[in-house]
Parts: C-alpha cells; structure tokens; sequence
C-alpha cells in the first residue's frame, strides 16, 4: 500500500483548502465558467471548492486512492467534475485543450525526477492552456532550503483528532535530491497509529524555475512569496508562480 493510499482519510486534515490558494486560482481562471485543471488534485478538495463556485473543473491525480476520494467528495456534494487517474507527464494523452486556468500546488511538481521531466510537464501544461490561459504553480522556496540548510518544515498538528504530521529533510550525498521524510502520528485513545515515508523530492531553484517556463514557452511569468501576492525573495517560505503565453 502506497504512503498516499495509506494517508488518504487523513488528507483533508493535513492539507485543508486555504482560502487565499483558492482566491488566487479564481482571479487567475477569471469570471466562471471558465475551464479549470487541478493537477495532482489529492482528495479533491480545491476542485470542490471551485466547481461551487461556478468553474467547469478537471481534476487529476496519480494516485487511485486519491481519485476515488476526489470522486466521492464531488458526489457527496453533488458537485459536477471530471476526476481521472494521470499522471502528469500524460496530461496531453488525456486531456483536450482549451483550460483557462491550470493549477498544479502542494509541492507536487517537484516530485518529478529531474529538470528535463518538468520541463516536458510544462510544455504539455502550456499546449493545454488556452491563448489567454494562466499556469499557476507552487513549491516550497527551495532557493531558502538551500541557503540555510533547512532539514526540516514546521510540523502540522490537528488537536483535534489527534493528528501530528512531521516533515524532515535529507540531502542525497550528491546534494541533487532531497528525501523527504514524514511520520503521520494519529492518536484516537488506543494504541497510536503511525505511518512512515520517504520520497525523494528535486530541489528546484527560483532561478531555475523561471529558465523552464521560458523554455516552456511561458513569456509572462510573475513570482510570488505566498498567495497574498507578496513579493518573492529567496527568504520566502514558498514560492508561487503565475504564468502566461
């Protein structure tokens, strides 16, 4: 059982829709319905949140476990998406052009093996976008990572259920990679519950970044600190991309 099947129920609780995430997709779709891709949508919760308000939502994830949950979020809701299992280097196999908006947050895309691979997803993003589309990527600012040698991001914690979510990083001996190691703790009054992860993460500079979605064919690319459309600088927590044709 794979770490995000195992982590599925628990998803929402980690990783909750944030309101100023959800606003930023919105004004970078513009006015609904407006076609709309959640890559690596995870347990569905931004794609929900946007068809409620109006936008014509597609939403993949690699994961099946993920995909199934998305599913029955929409349904229990009765919210209207179209949800399928892909991974993102297949983006253009599946899907057909035409988005206003694409929208790929979480640190996902940095789970891709090497520069080349982003690349390629890019370039796929920027056929499927349409002449007026915008690209709006996340990942954490790797570029402060770097320069002081963060091992390990704030942890996240639900009281609540009893949730404890901790995240560490590891350099590979050869500095190109990052392992990035998770415990999920779930204590519920009996024995705790406790899954364990490793994965290895590209450590993707700002610099970087900006030279793939030029190559990419994005001409107009704005970097962001959060968001709240605070400017970016290698002190930000996170790095956060807009980016057109």
């Amino acid at each position: 059982m794979g770490f995000y099947e195992q982590i599925s129920k628990y998803y929402d609780y980690i990783f909750p829709v944030g309101q100023s995430q959800l606003n930023f997709i919105k004004k970078a779709a513009g006015t609904p319905p407006a076609r709309v891709l959640d890559v690596a949508c995870g347990s569905g919760g931004y794609t929900a949140e946007l068809s409620k308000s109006g936008y014509e939502l597609t939403a993949v994830d690699i994961d099946a476990e993920m995909v199934n949950r998305a599913k029955q979020k929409l349904q229990s809701e009765k919210l209207s998406a179209d949800v399928l299992r892909c991974d993102m280097k297949e983006l253009e196999e599946k899907l057909s052009p035409g988005f206003d908006c694409i929208f790929c947050i979480g640190n996902s895309i940095v789970h891709l093996e090497s520069c080349d691979a982003i690349l390629k997803v890019l370039k796929q993003m920027n056929k499927l976008l349409s002449d007026k589309g915008a690209l709006v990527l996340q990942i954490i600012n790797y570029d402060r990572i770097i320069k002081y040698n963060v091992d390990e991001l704030p942890p996240i914690i639900n009281e609540d259920i009893g949730l404890e979510f901790l995240r560490k990083y590891e350099f590979t001996d050869d500095r190109k990679y990052i392992n990035f190691n998770t415990t999920l703790t779930i204590r519920n009054g009996r024995e705790p519950l406790k899954y364990k992860n490793s994965v290895k993460l590209l450590p993707l500079m700002s610099g970087t970044m900006r030279e793939l979605l030029n190559k990419a064919g994005f001409e107009k690319v704005e970097f962001f600190g959060d968001f709240n459309y605070s400017l970016y600088d290698e002190d930000s927590f996170m790095l956060v991309v807009k980016a057109g044709k």
